[in-house]
């Protein structure tokens, strides 16, 4: 597993990304299935072919085109299929869990990977020391923790941790790390979501704070 997700961060998430482009609708996730190959795709809600799913052999998945976009690995379904969400294709997205932080710096950390996306924050605890690529700062109208994800291809995607006005959008995470991921009335059962606990980030914002000293 952990090879596909090293695959995903060097290539296939830009190959996904790239593969967008080429089919009608929009595609809100993906599922690759390690063992087959196979990748599938959903279409948002209201999009063309909503109400199915698109399959491909993930070696005919399109050429890398550089971007990987708003595309995040969100962890690993009981079916051993790892899942990808595009940010782009929600508006407002709520992260639930005893400690909401932890996935969302997983997803901190994949989007800065694309030079294109800004992050802004209130929360000191999502922060990184990356310069005007993750802001720590107020946002007006911001009730709880929110993450604004920017690439400049409007709109704004708004993740909020722990809200109290739950979306059709929403990662549920358990004490155990495993949970659920809901797009609309689509709904991912994971045994394993990504996460980063305080002691790697702290060490990871050590380092970002020595390498700009």
């Amino acid at each position: 597993m952990a090879d596909t997700v090293r695959w995903l961060h060097e290539e296939g998430l830009s190959r996904l990304a790239g593969l967008s482009d080429q089919v009608p609708g929009v595609i809100a996730a993906y599922t690759i299935d390690v063992a087959a190959g196979t990748v599938t795709a959903y279409p948002a809600a209201g999009s063309a072919g909503s109400a199915g799913v698109l399959a491909y052999a993930a070696d005919d998945l399109p050429f890398p085109d550089g971007s990987t976009r708003r595309l995040v690995v969100v962890g690993v379904t009981t079916t051993n299929s790892v899942l990808v969400v595009d940010l782009a294709t929600t508006l407002a997205l709520t992260i639930n869990s005893d400690r909401p932080e932890s996935p969302a710096r997983s997803w901190v950390l994949q989007l800065l990977l694309n030079p294109e996306i800004t992050i802004t924050t209130n929360s000191a605890e999502v922060a990184l020391e990356a310069g005007n690529r993750c802001r720590h700062t107020f946002i007006p109208g911001g009730g709880g923790t929110i993450v604004s994800v920017d690439d400049t291809r409007p709109p704004v995607t708004t993740i909020t941790l722990n809200s109290s006005a739950d979306g059709p959008d929403h990662l549920d995470v358990e004490i155990d790390r495993s949970g659920e991921m809901y797009l609309g009335t689509r709904c991912w059962t994971l045994d394993e979501v990504m996460t980063v606990d305080d002691n790697v980030w702290a060490a990871l914002a050590a380092q970002l704070e020595e390498s700009i000293a």
